[in-house]
């Protein structure tokens, strides 16, 4: 699975932990330490997020595989739970507060990474489903491995106090490397499963939604709807992980296990980067199927560049982003017209912003003013997200929500959680969304969430 001349340095770590408790005792309070070492990775990353299940229960995965970038997790060395309409400014507060008297190794490889995401919304009904994943939790995992192109190091990641005994820490530290370094790489197997038809009540919400368009009440709302996949046995999410990677390496490919459930999914559409002083957003807003043929797939797209009803929801996106991105930054730029961006099952109107930053350094400033984007709740926010509310037969969860992850300077990533699933024991739970605004046709807009859910279920071997 790893090399084994890789070793993890725990005279380095024990030196740190002293550092660290000494700290603690005098602060009278907690103290993170993080040890950060190149390490020779001779394995896939989905094959060692597999062994990571022999450390914690508690795993984290995430890849932009055309980039060769990944981050896997396992353990929970700190963890941030946020809620209510605050939920970004507080996670900001407890994330600096942890960086600012942490003991970390400087200079050495990305260091300490949490990883997690946040609902759709707040305040609002939580079925059973969701039970594991609140309003928001970013989590650093005790064990973190991390690629960036052809660099690659494992973080050790340990909260202690001024009373803790550091040898029997050492200890089980030891036991869970040896775990990670011994365990063998193979994967689950994949048996199939069966497609429950949907419940959703389609026509009529997206009726509704039209008339609140044509009453002026709204200019657009985004309404998804869900499926339900059962299997015989537990469905695991390392066969998912990698058949997204196959289909999809353009996207944002993420995994978050917690509590026996786990959010997957393949995400297209940046919600905001921060990387020093630049920091990027992408609008992805109007869809058009592929084609069957070359002559096809070229014809709709330029189907999508033209049709009025796409631009239009496409526009009222890049308005809201371009107005909100601006308020944060000095210099701001954005593509003038939008072009296409094909990906295995879709094609989709897109607009990149590239700005720098005014005074914000944090990536959860940006993710408080851009979330929730018109592309998943609406736009005026507040009418659309009642109307969501109302129509919508199950909460989204963390669908729709913002994911990602965010290092120890406050810089990260974070996607908009769609093209994704919630799997939970022998189900799975899928999500796909569509924008209404004046024009849209409830049957095209059915069919368009239909072609959204083809990644998970391809998945999950259905489609």
């Amino acid at each position: 699975m790893l090399r084994s001349s890789n070793s993890i340095c725990l005279d380095k770590m024990a030196s740190l932990l002293s550092t660290g408790k000494n700290l603690a005792s005098k602060l009278d309070r907690p103290i993170l330490v993080s040890l950060t070492q190149p390490f020779q990775i001779n394995a896939d990353p989905v094959a060692l997020f597999s062994c990571t299940k022999y450390v914690s229960e508690v795993r984290a995965f995430w890849a932009i595989p055309s980039e060769k970038s990944w981050i896997v997790g396992a353990g929970q060395a700190a963890e941030i739970r946020v809620e209510g309409p605050g939920r970004f400014q507080q996670a900001l507060t407890k994330h600096q507060s942890l960086m600012n008297s942490a003991v970390c190794e400087d200079g050495v490889g990305p260091g300490p990474i949490f990883t997690g995401g946040f609902s759709f919304n707040t305040g609002t009904s939580v079925n059973e489903i969701w039970q594991a994943f609140s309003e928001g939790i970013l989590t650093l995992p005790r064990w973190q491995f991390v690629s960036q192109r052809n660099h690659r190091w494992l973080t050790l990641n340990v909260m202690v106090n001024g009373h803790m005994e550091l040898d029997s820490l050492l200890d089980d530290l030891s036991a869970q490397g040896a775990a990670l370094l011994q365990k063998g790489g193979s994967l689950p197997n994949f048996d199939g499963a069966l497609l429950k038809p949907s419940t959703n009540h389609w026509r009529a919400n997206v009726e509704q939604a039209l008339d609140a368009v044509k009453s002026r009440k709204l200019r657009k709302l985004t309404l998804a709807r869900t499926v339900n996949v059962s299997c015989e046995k537990p469905i695991m999410p390392e066969p998912v992980l990698q058949s997204l990677i196959q289909n999809y390496p353009k996207c944002r490919i993420f995994a978050f296990c917690r509590d026996g459930s786990c959010f997957v999914g393949a995400s297209p559409e940046e919600l905001v980067s921060l990387r020093g002083k630049i920091v990027t957003s992408t609008c992805l807003a109007g869809s058009a199927p592929r084609g069957t043929s070359k002559n096809e797939d070229s014809r709709l797209s330029s189907w999508l560049l033209e049709s009025e009803k796409e631009r239009k929801e496409h526009v009222i996106v890049v308005d809201w982003i371009s107005e909100r991105m601006k308020k944060l930054c000095s210099q701001l730029e954005y593509d003038d017209v939008p072009h296409v961006v094909k990906l295995d099952n879709l094609q989709h109107l897109e607009t990149h912003f590239v700005g720098v930053p005014k005074n914000a350094n944090h990536i959860l400033e940006f993710v408080a003013a851009l979330h929730p984007t018109p592309a998943v709740g609406g736009i005026p926010l507040r009418p659309a997200l009642e109307l969501i509310e109302l129509l919508e037969e199950h909460p989204r969860g963390w669908y729709t929500g913002p994911v990602g992850w965010i290092d120890k300077d406050g810089s990260g990533s974070f996607a908009i959680a769609i093209r994704c699933a919630l799997l939970r024991g022998n189900e799975a739970f899928l999500y796909a969304g569509s924008g209404i605004v004046a024009g849209s046709d409830p049957d095209r807009e059915y069919q368009e969430t239909t072609i959204k859910f083809r990644p998970l279920l391809t998945a999950l071997g259905i489609a």
